[in-house]
């Protein structure tokens, strides 16, 4: 057995039995939301414009004169999360047996001051576990004893000496459900799902964080935009900070634009009660949908999306190829988002396509370059898995 799984069956005395099966990587295939991403179809009978022109049509034209404005970068800040997780071992406790995660987390944001210099802003890389709840054994303030237990486990493991040699530390311990949810006990993969929805939730958390550290350094601004790859639409359902937290982080994103590479194309409805579906398949290069409101899943906030096909491309494998879901926070309920705003940012993210990366990433097509470039850099920061796993 492994180190810290040692540690856990002595230090627990007999309250925790881990077991020598084999341990997996449960990383899910390369891809920029998850289910949870894009609602289901929201039911209304026609969708409300988000934007300020509020004329009758179905798509907006991005013409040379808008690109020429695009001249500038609008776009300064590029913002990606990624994470792996391994299943190292299953934990009995009492009566019942759980699975053991490990996940390691890497959120990186990297800067451009100008066209001919791309570097790293800063980058976060986490090591976490995640084992079910009944692993506070005593009903400790769950807090406390995470925090507690960490420090324990850091302490045993720093006397190894690839651990000394790559500055290796468990970041945080989390835990998952396992009572009280019947669709997580009827499902033989439901501890298992639960377990690495809080390691994305952590990562999620990350990202967020990120963004308000640009925010406090007054990064952002009506001339210095953020990319996030993904969706901006965060739920604290999926989040691991306190509510109170977590919502003050909302009033970061006046300058910061969501890109998904995939994305639900049933998910809106356009104004005359249509899914836009059909509306997304036939736009045409340099071409956007009309901008729809979209409520978040408490109807707390709004949010407002389009789809910009970003090329004119004979490679697409689907109708969807070199299609880009664009999101942006609407700052007051009701207020609408400046349609040469809008026609601005979309000018830029035409640009932001090219170079491509053809031949690097089989979702080349939809790929914006910048991002395609932070992506790469956050991977090339990651511990070796065959390290990461030696801890156990």
């Amino acid at each position: 057995m492994g180190r810290i799984l040692e540690f856990i069956e002595r230090e627990g005395e007999g309250k925790y039995s881990c077991y020598k099966t084999r341990k997996l990587i449960l990383d899910q295939n390369d891809q920029d939301t998850l289910d949870y991403d894009d609602k289901p179809a929201i039911e209304q009978h026609s969708g409300t414009f988000a934007e300020t022109d509020l004329s009758r049509k179905d798509t907006v034209r991005i013409d040379s004169r808008m690109m020429k404005l695009a001249s500038s970068p609008l776009f300064s800040f590029f913002l990606d999360g990624s994470r792996h997780v391994y299943k190292v071992d299953d934990i009995a406790i009492g009566n019942r047996i759980f699975p053991f995660l490990a996940g390691q987390i890497i959120v990186g944001c990297c800067e451009r001051k100008d066209r001919d210099t791309f570097k790293k802003y800063d980058l976060q890389r986490k090591i976490v576990l995640s084992l079910p709840q009944n692993f506070n054994y005593d009903d400790d303030k769950e807090d406390n004893f995470c925090r507690s237990y960490c420090e324990k486990i850091n302490s045993e493991i720093s006397k190894i000496r690839f651990v000394q040699e790559h500055k290796i530390e468990i970041k945080k311990i989390l835990l998952y459900p396992t009572d009280g949810n019947r669709e997580i006990t009827k499902d033989k993969n439901g501890f298992k799902n639960s377990g690495i929805a809080k390691i994305q939730s952590e990562m999620s958390d990350e990202e967020q964080l990120m963004v308000r550290s640009l925010c406090k350094n007054n990064l952002l601004d009506n001339e210095h935009f953020l990319i996030k790859d993904g969706s901006i639409e965060y739920n604290h359902s999926f989040s691991n900070m306190s509510l109170i937290e977590w919502s003050q982080l909302r009033s970061n994103y006046k300058h910061v634009v969501g890109v998904s590479k995939m994305f639900n194309p049933d998910l809106l409805k356009d104004y005359r009660g249509r899914k836009l579906s059909a509306t997304i398949a036939n736009l045409r290069p340099f071409e956007r949908t009309k901008v729809y409101r979209y409520p978040s899943h408490n109807g707390e906030a709004e949010f407002a999306m389009w789809y910009l096909r970003l090329r004119n491309s004979e490679f697409r494998e689907t109708h969807f190829s070199d299609v880009i879901k664009c999101e942006m926070l609407i700052e007051q309920k009701g207020e609408s988002i400046e349609t040469p705003l809008i026609n601005l940012i979309s000018a830029n993210l035409i640009r932001e396509a090219y170079p491509t990366c053809f031949g690097k990433d089989n979702r080349w097509a939809n790929h914006l370059y910048p991002i395609f470039l932070t992506e790469s850099f956050c991977k090339s920061n990651y511990i070796n898995q065959n390290i990461i796993l030696n801890l156990f």
